[in-house]
């Protein structure tokens, strides 16, 4: 039998009608629902029933539409979910994870501060398959221990028999890439190897007197990560090329025929996929979340240079030397993109198993620009600034920006041949 998150679903009451539906259909499936139709808040506080079930259920569904992005009382609904959500002895309820999950209904934008979080778009869709959606997003994952990063990949935690493995290019089998295709809907996914990240603080940033370091990255200081998973390498091209064959995203940007065109980037599928904007990036995370049931996202700018680092404050991947053999960078690559792992015999690996993290492409993270440190969780990844951060260095760029603690930026719908983006899974930590 589907368990489910106990679910609080939060809408404005202008809503009222299309949201009860939605509620019914859910509750048809098995969901334990609660709904506010009558107006409970009282005075200039939540009422205390509302309260209660704020408290009492892990999972949050806020149906955003136009009256509910300007309701006082949504708001404060979300705030007080927020907050248990962050907080380490409330984000579980009777040992499951809280769940935040905006499904927006008419054509407006997701409320900045759940930009984070994984959401179902249902404008101009079926709604009894907009319901399915959710359900499957509500639905209580058993919790699965990773493995060590040292063994090899284990299978997703869904049910096998649900999927069934497809060929995938020979390279990225050989690396620990996973392709597979859902029985029931046809749809064709590959998953990557990741590498677990432990919680736990690290050193972020850049010595005052590092003379390589740029402004933005200066003073160091020390920033909390919560543990999550990172993709082992860029996003490559046979990934990206299953959501483009699926309609989840558009093709990369540019003319087919030059050097990076699409057409010309599907004749190398282990290579890091370029040309993607910061919002293509993001529409891919939603895709691949939805057609696999687990948190993908682009990770933050601190768990991407934690991952690229580790604890111990190194300039480098590897070390606090720079070594042209180990990067794809202008100072000793050959002044193109590189398969993924390409550099991994030669040492390039980060403290938990990265590779790539230093040249090749620029990796998007989903952190909204900020121009002097030090890192905010709760409010760069929750700012509404089109300016996102990118890491990484690239295959055209020098050493210099091949740096762990190296910034750079771009506006979200900006696109180049030097950047792509690296994936992250689990909940964002505090």
């Amino acid at each position: 039998m589907t368990a489910y998150h106990a679910t609080f679903m939060s809408h404005a009451h202008a809503d009222n009608v299309t949201v009860a539906d939605y509620a019914a259909r859910l509750r048809a499936k098995g969901v334990d629902l609660w709904l506010d139709l009558n107006d409970a808040q009282k005075g200039h506080d939540l009422s205390t029933d509302i309260t209660a079930q704020l408290e009492r259920r892990s999972a949050f569904v806020l149906m955003v539409t136009a009256a509910s992005n300007t309701s006082r009382w949504v708001g404060m609904e979300v705030s007080n979910f927020i907050a248990l959500y962050n907080d380490k002895q409330m984000y579980q309820v009777n040992g499951v994870e809280r769940l935040i999950l905006p499904v927006r209904l008419e054509d407006v934008p997701i409320p900045s501060r759940l930009r984070a979080f994984n959401w179902i778009d249902a404008v101009g869709r079926p709604r009894d398959q907009v319901v399915d959606e959710i359900a499957r997003a509500l639905q209580v994952q058993a919790h699965v221990i990773p493995d060590p990063p040292a063994r090899q990949p284990q299978l997703p935690p869904a049910p096998q028999p649900a999927w069934d493995e497809i060929a995938i290019p020979a390279r990225l089998d050989g690396l620990g890439f996973q392709g597979w295709r859902d029985r029931k809907t046809g749809v064709s996914f590959i998953i990557p190897p990741v590498c677990q990240v432990p919680a736990g603080k690290f050193t972020m940033g850049s010595a005052q007197d590092d003379p390589q370091a740029f402004d933005d990255e200066k003073p160091q200081y020390s920033v909390f990560v919560g543990d999550f998973e990172i993709g082992a390498y860029p996003v490559t091209v046979a990934e990206y090329a299953l959501a483009v064959q699926a309609g989840a995203v558009p093709a990369p940007q540019g003319d087919d025929d030059e050097r990076y065109g699409w057409k010309q980037q599907q004749q190398h599928p282990d290579h890091p996929v370029v040309r993607v904007s910061w919002q293509d990036a993001q529409k891919y995370v939603q895709w691949l979340a939805g057609v696999t049931g687990q948190l993908w996202r682009l990770p933050t700018e601190a768990e991407w240079e934690k991952a690229a680092r580790g604890t111990d404050g190194r300039i480098y991947p590897w070390g606090n030397q720079w070594d042209k053999a180990r990067a794809n960078t202008r100072d000793g690559g050959p002044i193109e993109t590189t398969p993924v792992g390409a550099y991994a015999a030669k040492g390039d690996a980060s403290p938990y198993g990265c590779h790539d993290m230093a040249g090749n492409v620029w990796e998007w993270t989903h952190t909204a620009w900020y121009d002097q440190p030090p890192y905010d969780i709760n409010k760069y990844e929750n700012d509404s600034d089109n300016r996102r951060v990118l890491r990484g260095g690239s295959w055209d760029y020098i050493p210099q920006y091949a740096r762990a603690a190296c910034r750079d930026r771009s506006d979200w719908v900006d696109w180049d041949n030097r950047g792509g983006f690296r994936l992250a899974r689990g909940r964002v930590g505090w």
